[in-house]
């Protein structure tokens, strides 16, 4: 008897567990599905450039404000004189700088 209530409790436990994986993984989306990360999941932004700083630099130019965000990653990547000022002047303590190796 309790072999047997040990089997149902663990098919139980896994059917919920995979019941809860599958809700998470379809109905919260972990990216968007504009242009930037559909190019970057896809791949297809290598068929027009050679490396990503490229495909990186592409979308910083078409850009109004200079800034992009990249979803997929929850980067923000910016060329904004106005914002690397700021970010140099007033958060340079908690901005990452040079070799991340002890």
């Amino acid at each position: 008897m309790g072999k047997t209530l040990f089997i149902v409790f663990l098919f139980f436990s896994f059917a919920l567990s995979f019941s809860l994986f599958s809700l998470l993984l379809f109905r919260l989306k972990l990216w968007c599905n504009c242009d930037v990360c559909r190019s970057y999941l896809t791949g297809s932004w290598s068929i027009e450039f050679d490396n990503l700083c490229d495909w990186y630099i592409h979308h910083l130019k078409k850009s109004p404000s200079r800034t992009i965000h990249v979803h997929v990653f929850g980067n923000t990547i910016t060329a904004n004189p106005d914002n690397v000022e700021y970010m140099l002047k007033m958060r340079f303590e908690i901005t990452q700088k040079g070799s991340l190796s002890p």
